[in-house]
């Protein structure tokens, strides 16, 4: 059914409520200790103070412009639509725009079966992911500013992402680094955001890992739709989306944007909070992959900004659960 248009605002229009079921589910959420836990409390926190400023001065017309508009874009396969309800009813909601791609279309769930070249398998997931980002550009591109993509089993903590969106930091990035914008601007410089690797070690090699996403802005998604995807291995199979985008970009001199926070801690987490609690490189770090290719980081309590954007690996309780904490 290639006319669908699926309708992204479904899930602001009709947000499902968060609700811990009975006094088992409620000992799981609230369960304290574990790294998971103790990261999510001693150090990454949503900043609503600022969130909640930011929402009166847009309210009141005090802003200049108003809030940063967010697609969220989220795959899947049908077998693992179970997954997904817990995403709508925590981080998902958040989302300005939202949508699952799958390969089944399911209009309650928020799914929509997106065809593409090739078998529906994780070694084709570069070819889904082609055909997802031009069904996002063809039916949403004018209406958001920025747009991220993840798994089913990412965790996007919404607040912290559009303050950074918004700041001051990013304004300037994207006007080209030397005044902020005033809203008269008829271009943009490309941003492409999110947690940086260097592909077996190599700088010159940066890509943005794909397991907590990456965020684009409108020049961004638009040079890769319109210009990158005819061109870049347009039928090639692989899982490597995130290397592919990468390569397609820079390609385009659009490089991965570093998100660090100004303590130098990471922003776009690629695996669970607790992990990054306890992980230390090994003495050589080059012996272990993700030392390998992570790019000056600092490491155990101090690897995690305090207001980080994405988390990746969050299965099963552990997204609720994650939702209930913070």
């Amino acid at each position: 059914k290639f006319g669908y248009v699926h309708d992204e605002t479904f899930l602001i229009k009709n947000p499902p409520t968060f609700e811990i079921k009975d006094e088992k589910d409620r000992g799981v959420l609230c369960k304290k200790g574990d790294p998971n836990y103790q990261m999510l409390t001693k150090k990454v926190f949503v900043d609503l103070p600022n969130h909640e400023a930011a929402e009166k001065r847009a309210e009141h017309g005090l802003a200049k412009k108003g809030r940063a508009k967010i697609f969220c874009l989220v795959y899947t396969i049908e077998k693992n639509h179970h997954t997904i309800p817990a995403i709508k009813e925590t981080w998902g909601k958040k989302c300005d725009g939202f949508m699952v791609a799958s390969t089944k279309t399911d209009r309650e769930l928020g799914t929509v079966n997106i065809p593409h070249e090739g078998p529906e398998e994780y070694n084709n997931i570069w070819q889904k992911v082609r055909s997802m980002w031009s069904y996002v550009y063809d039916n949403y591109y004018e209406k958001y500013d920025w747009f991220h993509i993840g798994g089913d089993d990412l965790y996007l903590i919404v607040e912290n992402l559009r303050l950074y969106l918004e700041s001051e930091e990013i304004q300037l990035a994207s006007n080209g680094g030397e005044y902020l914008p005033n809203g008269s601007e008829e271009t943009q410089t490309p941003l492409f955001l999110g947690r940086r690797f260097a592909e077996g070690g190599n700088l010159d090699r940066i890509f943005i890992s794909g397991g907590s996403g990456y965020t684009m802005n409108k020049a961004t998604l638009k040079t890769l739709v319109v210009d990158g995807l005819p061109k870049c291995r347009p039928h090639f199979h692989t899982f490597s989306e995130d290397v592919m985008v990468a390569n397609c970009l820079r390609q385009r001199n659009i490089l991965p944007y570093d998100t660090k926070d100004e303590a130098g801690g990471e922003r776009y987490m690629p695996f669970a909070p607790g992990h990054h609690l306890n992980y230390h490189p090994p003495a050589n770090p080059k012996d272990d992959w993700y030392s390998n290719y992570s790019i000056n980081c600092k490491w155990g309590i101090d690897h995690c900004a305090a207001k980080s954007v994405a988390f990746h690996y969050i299965k099963g309780d552990l997204m609720r659960r994650m939702y209930a904490i913070l």
